[in-house]
């Protein structure tokens, strides 16, 4: 039995709850009041996350045997808790590890928390843009050569737009050094449920593969599930820390919709991803037409940049020649329109669809972009001479080499020495704090970098374009370490 099945279960016994949680299943006053009825705690015959042998260890195993890894892991403080805890078990402090520049927040908390000495790899950019691409086993191989001590690699794959790596080639090379790779697929769950999809990582068998299910598949916001592949790993060390970075009372309803989900991919899926694709290609179509914006589509990145199995999922609008930013046509799409995209950048617009979304959902997130695309068409002299001004200004993008003079640990533990700074002013001084863009929450700056002119203005640039940045106070100061 499953733990779908345990919680439906559980509820016909009717049982008075004398245990957790203090809502005790009584839907007056709760929130939301048709699920608190199934949101209980570690009762008898319902398991227990941290130590999973009965309904838990079941749902896992049948995870487990979807995406076809050796053992997976629940994951309930999202995909944050699993990127901590294979950090934590693939390393000892004061190993080496490398990770892609692109790499979320959380890794680079991850190499905070075990004072890893921090080595980088860079991913390709799509020039115009800005879109970071997947790592190139080239150049992965070179830094693994120079860093003959390198104990662990990160990359993330497929990227927040949706492009991939070629994890079989990287996984290799990896291996190949005595390195254990963990691969942050945190926005590629849905892959490898049909071949109109690309292939799930899991199946290039990289030592730890990290999904958030909760990004693209019908599952609750921060729900996440961790794979395990080979023997290079101390299941028992990733256990501890699985149970050190999550919850002791786990959420019993996150846990269930999750099992739930894999139900749902497991029985419904192909029908799902099948209708997806039709409307996708429909979409596609229609998208062609614009004059003034570009949909980054599947066959423009294989063809000029080379980028194998990008996500058909990701609808990316680039605005380059079109008169407007990216944020620009965000604040359009959310207020005109009432369509709330995922993120904007300078130059590009990211809206993310699923198996869950219908026609009539692509065909107004359609007619929105053909109305702006109209608009802007008849201001076509006034949008040449604003995006020929935009040009000139420059724009942020990770592959903005910084100096590094010290360890991010090493900055963040003195905190004495930590003092604010105005950014203008913060030229040639050592960043004591991140700078990052949310979303994506890539850190354009870390901590025990030298803050480069050209990163400084970079940023400057991304705060006039009305995007979220984190890491500036409110009068425009950074941290720095003197």
């Amino acid at each position: 039995m499953r733990l779908c099945e345990a919680l439906k279960e559980y509820e016909t016994l009717s049982l008075y709850r004398g245990h957790m949680p203090g809502h005790k299943g009584n839907p007056e006053y709760s929130f939301p009041e048709t699920l608190v009825k199934y949101d209980i705690t570690e009762t008898d015959d319902m398991d227990n996350l941290h130590d999973a042998k009965g309904v838990i260890m079941e749902s896992q195993q049948y995870a487990s045997s979807l995406y076809g890894s050796d053992e997976c892991f629940f994951l309930i403080n999202g995909s944050t808790a699993g990127i901590l805890s294979a950090v934590s078990a693939a390393t000892v402090q004061g190993d080496e590890i490398l990770i892609a520049r692109n790499c979320h927040k959380s890794v680079y908390n991850a190499v905070v928390l075990n004072r890893l000495k921090c080595r980088y790899v860079y991913p390709k950019i799509i020039s115009g843009v800005n879109i970071c691409t997947g790592i190139d086993v080239c150049d992965l191989e070179k830094e693994l050569n120079y860093n003959k001590g390198i104990r662990a690699v990160v990359i993330t794959s497929p990227t927040y737009e949706g492009l991939s790596s070629d994890i079989a080639a990287i996984t290799e090379t990896v291996h190949k050094h005595d390195a254990i790779l963990i691969v942050d697929a945190a926005h590629g769950a849905h892959f490898g449920f049909h071949n109109g999809f690309p292939a799930s990582a899991v199946m290039s068998r990289p030592d730890i593969v990290i999904h958030s299910v909760h990004k693209t598949l019908p599952a609750p916001t921060q729900t996440a599930l961790l794979h395990v592949n080979g023997s290079r790993v101390d299941r028992g060390k990733l256990k501890r820390f699985l149970s050190t970075y999550q919850s002791s009372s786990p959420s019993y309803l996150l846990m269930a919709g999750i099992d739930n989900c894999m139900t749902v991919m497991d029985e419904h899926g192909d029908r799902l991803f099948s209708e997806y694709l039709t409307n996708i290609e429909w979409f596609e179509n229609r998208t062609s037409k614009l004059k003034n914006m570009t949909h980054m589509c599947r066959m423009l990145y294989k063809t000029e940049y080379s980028i194998t199995d990008p996500d058909p999922c990701k609808i990316v609008i680039s605005t380059v020649n079109s008169g407007i930013s990216g944020k620009e046509l965000y604040d359009i799409l959310r207020e005109e329109h009432k369509i709330q995209p995922e993120m904007a950048a300078a130059d590009y617009c990211l809206i993310i669809m699923t198996i869950m979304d219908r026609k009539e959902d692509f065909e107004r997130l359609i007619n929105a972009l053909e109305c702006i695309d109209e608009k802007l068409e008849k201001l076509k002299k006034q949008s040449a001479e604003k995006t020929e001004k935009a040009l000139k200004d420059g724009r942020y993008c990770c592959s903005l080499k910084n100096s590094k003079l010290m360890e991010a640990y090493e900055v963040l533990d003195d905190i004495g020495r930590l003092k604010p700074c105005q950014l203008t002013e913060a030229v040639g001084k050592i960043s004591g704090s991140y700078v990052l863009f949310y979303p994506p929450g890539i850190p354009v700056i870390v901590p025990g970098e030298v803050i480069s002119e050209e990163t400084a203005a970079e940023v400057l640039f991304m705060m006039n374009k009305g995007l979220n940045v984190q890491g500036i106070g409110s009068s425009g100061e950074v941290m720095i370490y003197e």
